[in-house]
């Protein structure tokens, strides 16, 4: 009996929980890093899978796939810091 009521409590919670899901890109002022395959991890762990890096108006731009919506994106990252300075949609 105690794992049906397991059970109905975590179907319960998911429409609580699956918003939070969405929340799977790193934001602003989130620090990466500079180096491909470390920003490359850090981005990945905040749901941000990275196709490719590249120089762009002074920043690294990270292309990459958002993991909770299939959305394609630019992260800007401070290449002396290594933090995350804008978040844009694919053009």
């Amino acid at each position: 009996m105690k794992p049906r009521v397991l059970s109905l409590i975590i179907l319960a919670a998911l429409p609580v929980l699956a918003p939070m899901a969405a929340v799977a890109m790193p934001a602003i002022g989130d620090v990466v890093g500079t180096e491909p395959v470390a920003a490359t991890a850090a981005l990945e762990a905040a749901g941000c899978t990275v196709d490719e890096f590249e120089a762009e108006d002074g920043k690294i731009e990270a292309k990459c796939k958002d993991s909770a919506t299939g959305a394609m994106m630019e992260v800007y990252i401070d290449p002396a810091s290594g933090a995350v300075v804008d978040i844009k949609a694919e053009d």
